[in-house]
């Protein structure tokens, strides 16, 4: 690859903001909307800056990736590809002084979410790391399909937007007094979904990370999502035919043929594509790429040790079922859902309308697919990681919320040290932040409890009782 422009912090450290976190000494550097690519062409797999040095104005929120949410409207732009980090300042012009990096993928079910509400200051200043969190292309821009017109080699340019961060940390960590050699990725949702990506792509044999923390989220677990709750909401399915059919609905609705769908729709204005997409309600999903970005049989490629082998912390929440619309989960009963999960063995399905009839009917579904959809998916790839030799630790984030039982993304907050209005849910933020940190200083130490295994399958209650 051309060689890409390096972003030495000396030109950086007068163009950031300062900030210091409450009950914290350590000074903060936020540094702001770094560029981590060139502007992206539309479907096309992102490139690197070329040329020299690089004097970023480091001071602004950078602006989101095209939002796509489904919900009637979108924001964003495609000049996009900017990454925020966070970094105390004690000791970082000392080049002995290299921390732990964390690089945090954001969650949006890959049609929405950004960098922008993310702050990695209590990272920096309560645990000693450099966070660093970046944007990436979403939706139809960021998993376009495979369909005639898109190179083979640039499929899912959304996770090539990540592979380009993960080359820029390698290259420019350093100067901001990381270690490149200690990164740890994580996300939440579809962030994790990019980690397990990550973990099971072309860059597994020597992966630019030594550790993968994944919340609420993973191949399995959004390919059983797509599958059981997509259809009913927007149409959407796995696999690549799935992909192809969305972005030729597009085509179709833009007055665009199948033959040349992708040059076509590539020379349309932005904002007719963003309409268009808005109201088609559609969702883009990854492509089977053949492994380098993303595999669809991530059971096969766990069990033929085609992913990297790096520690392994990963988890869900109690109420997961909380982010799927009602009309979703009520398009069928309790008894409809466990016979659609159980087609074949009237026993079990049986089994488990007895063991999830409890109060409300929609409670009752949404608590069965949190567990169908997430803590079972979860359990099963803990099984398969750990059972081929890689260290894995596995949680329950399972808090008392003001808004109730604790939900898809509510561990979030926790992780970055958001405000919790004090008392215990406040130390519990600070025991799993630094959980999370002491994995990525010694992942193969784990976050301070024991080690899983299929025969021995230990869980930290975070949030529960007595933790």
């Amino acid at each position: 690859m051309s060689p890409q422009r390096s972003l030495k912090r000396c030109h950086l450290c007068r163009n950031n903001y300062l900030t210091q976190v409450p009950s914290a000494t350590v000074i903060v550097d936020k540094f702001l909307g770094i560029p981590y690519a060139a502007a992206p062409e539309r479907f096309r797999a992102a490139q690197p800056r070329l040329g020299g040095s690089l004097r970023v104005i480091a001071t602004k929120q950078p602006p989101a990736c095209i939002q796509q949410s489904g919900s009637g409207g979108s924001s964003g732009s495609e000049d996009c590809l900017f990454l925020n980090l966070f970094a105390p300042r004690i000791g970082w012009g000392k080049t002995n002084r290299k921390r732990a990096v964390m690089l945090w993928f954001y969650g949006g079910a890959l049609s929405f979410g950004s960098i922008n509400g993310v702050d990695g200051s209590s990272f920096a200043a309560n645990q000693d790391i450099i966070l660093v969190a970046p944007n990436y292309r979403l939706g139809v821009f960021g998993f376009p399909g495979n369909v005639s017109g898109l190179p083979p080699d640039e499929l899912n340019p959304g996770f090539r937007d990540q592979k380009m961060v993960l080359r820029w940390v390698q290259e420019n960590i350093a100067s901001f007094g990381g270690d490149p050699t200690k990164v740890t990725i994580f996300g939440e949702s579809a962030g994790a979904v990019s980690v397990d990506s990550h973990l099971m792509s072309e860059l597994s044999d020597h992966p630019p990370f030594r550790a993968a923390i994944l919340e609420s989220g993973g191949l399995h677990t959004f390919n059983r999502i797509a599958l059981n709750i997509g259809p009913v909401v927007t149409g959407m399915g796995t696999g690549n035919k799935a992909g192809e059919a969305q972005l030729l609905t597009l085509a179709k609705y833009m007055n665009c043929s199948a033959e040349s769908a992708v040059p076509c729709l590539q020379a349309k204005p932005l904002a007719e594509i963003k309409a268009a997409v808005s109201s088609l309600n559609l969702l883009f999903a990854p492509v089977d790429d053949g492994g380098k970005t993303s595999v669809a049989d991530t059971d096969s490629a766990r069990r033929a040790g085609r992913t990297a082998r790096v520690p392994v912390l990963i988890g869900s929440t109690f109420m997961e079922g909380n982010i799927f619309p009602a009309q979703a989960l009520r398009s069928k009963s309790l008894e409809e859902w466990a016979h659609f999960i159980y087609p074949d063995d009237t026993t079990a399905a049986a089994a488990v309308v007895s063991a999830y009839a409890i109060g409300s009917s929609d409670d009752a579904v949404r608590l069965l697919h949190s567990d169908f959809q997430f803590a079972c998916t979860t359990t099963y790839d803990s099984n398969i990681i750990s059972s081929i030799g890689i260290p894995t630790w596995r949680y329950m984030f399972n808090a008392s919320l003001p808004s109730g039982l604790a939900s898809h993304g509510s561990e979030v907050s926790f992780v970055f040290g958001g405000p919790q209005n004090g008392g215990a849910n406040q130390a519990l933020s600070a025991k799993i932040q630094a959980a999370w940190a002491d994995f990525a200083k010694s992942p193969t130490s784990g976050p301070g409890w024991t080690k899983y295994s299929p025969t021995t399958p230990s869980l930290a209650n975070l949030g529960g009782e007595g933790n």
